[in-house]
């Protein structure tokens, strides 16, 4: 694994209209703040009824050979069938600053931009705008400082929004689905978002980190290339620290992690889990806010996953194509996302509440008028049931891995 070198990102000082840059608008009613990015409606969309017919003319941005269509990787993995994947894991990465580099490790590092696993490059559509990098903790970018604005300070704030958005290509293989990619693929997919949340964390101003992934037009990919993606902000979503503070007060309260002792009841009531093992688990939320959406996190507390070890991480990656795999059998053809929650950097609790964990949620429903007008789901399957069709699949797989 190379990290070839850390993004040259810089603050725009013109404002975000003009330079198509981010923003966030405050809303004084919901206490919610929305991200604008217009220039992400400039994204290819290989999803497109329109452009179906053009959809072979076009060489995939994230295929072999075509490294020059997108922004020079961040981090690459290399891998190497002859080598145990934990083996590789357990590979030191190297750090190659390419401005500081000697010729022969610039030669390197040009030379795995084209000899690569997997591969993370800067989005070249950002939904925020690229923070600049310094020594103060704290990274506020001022508001825009026009009369107009000032006098729109009050119920319309707004102000830049602030960060990183980058694209991780988890192939080489125009492949679509992560199941679709081999362990070692998988394997060097999730090395690559521990290693870059531990970039991100450190970087001055970051408040919240989120890891997503998106397959199908329903679940908001625009690229059939398998890749999932990292969005780093200087602001943390209200939502995001509402549960970190419930997390934090139940520690306060109850002297125990929210999450372990949910993890310990379902474990008990044991009808919602799918999977588990003495590392980690798989199970369907009592108050599953989706239809079959699988919850996974470790047996153990950890707050973070960029702290995760070497074998939990090559744990993980096998547990997720399962949960995918069992997804798509039983709806063959399935959009469907996952996202990544672990502790914000901008999280200073000390009682260490935060509880990581990996959310796998297929899109067959619709949101429609109730959700968005009372901001409360319908979900239409409940969650015993979902995980009851879940284990079926799992123990078909293999009877073993039901505990």
């Amino acid at each position: 694994m190379i990290e070839a070198t850390k993004p040259n990102v810089q603050t725009n000082s013109a404002s975000p209209s003009s330079q198509h840059a981010g923003e966030s608008r405050f809303d004084p009613v919901t206490g919610n703040w929305t991200l604008f990015a217009p220039h992400r409606s400039e994204r290819p969309d290989e999803f497109v009824e329109s452009r179906e017919r053009i959809r072979n003319e076009v060489e995939c941005p994230f295929c072999p050979g075509n490294e020059t269509t997108t922004p020079p990787a961040v981090w690459i993995g290399q891998s190497d069938s002859d080598i145990p994947i934990t083996d590789k894991l357990q590979q030191a990465s190297t750090l190659l600053p390419l401005e500081n580099a000697s010729q022969e490790a610039a030669s390197q590092v040009a030379a795995s931009q084209e000899a690569w696993a997997v591969r993370v490059v800067p989005n070249k559509f950002p939904a925020v705008t690229s923070v600049k990098e310094s020594s103060s903790k704290s990274c506020t970018v001022p508001e825009r400082t026009t009369a107009k604005s000032a006098s729109q300070s009050g119920l319309f704030q707004r102000r830049p929004i602030a960060g990183g958005h980058e694209v991780i290509i988890e192939s080489r293989n125009h492949v679509q689905s992560i199941t679709d990619l081999d362990v070692a693929e998988a394997a060097l997919v999730f090395k690559a978002y521990r290693d870059r949340l531990l970039y991100w964390r450190d970087v001055p101003g970051i408040a919240y980190i989120s890891i997503f992934k998106n397959v199908g037009s329903k679940a908001g990919a625009s690229l059939r290339h398998t890749h999932s993606q990292l969005i780093a902000t200087d602001r943390m979503p209200p939502m995001v620290s509402a549960a970190a503070e419930r997390m934090s007060n139940y520690r306060l309260t109850q002297g125990s992690c929210l999450h372990c002792d949910l993890v310990r009841a379902e474990l008990k009531a044991k009808e919602r889990i799918i999977w588990r093992d003495d590392d980690l688990v798989a199970f369907c939320p009592f108050s599953s806010h989706l239809p079959f959406l699988v919850r996974i996190t470790t047996m153990e507390h950890q707050s973070c996953y960029a702290d995760l070890s070497d074998s939990i991480i090559e744990s993980v990656s096998r547990l997720v194509r399962r949960v995918v795999s069992w997804i798509e059998q039983l709806h063959p053809g399935t959009a469907y996302n996952f996202c990544l929650h672990t502790r914000p950097p901008a999280c200073n609790d000390p009682s260490d509440a935060y509880h990581w964990g990996i959310e796998i949620f297929p899109r067959i429903t619709q949101i429609a008028g109730f959700e968005f007008s009372s901001h409360c789901m319908i979900n239409p399957i409940l969650p015993e049931d979902a995980a009851t069709k879940l284990r079926g699949c799992a123990l078909a797989e293999d009877p073993r891995l039901i505990l």
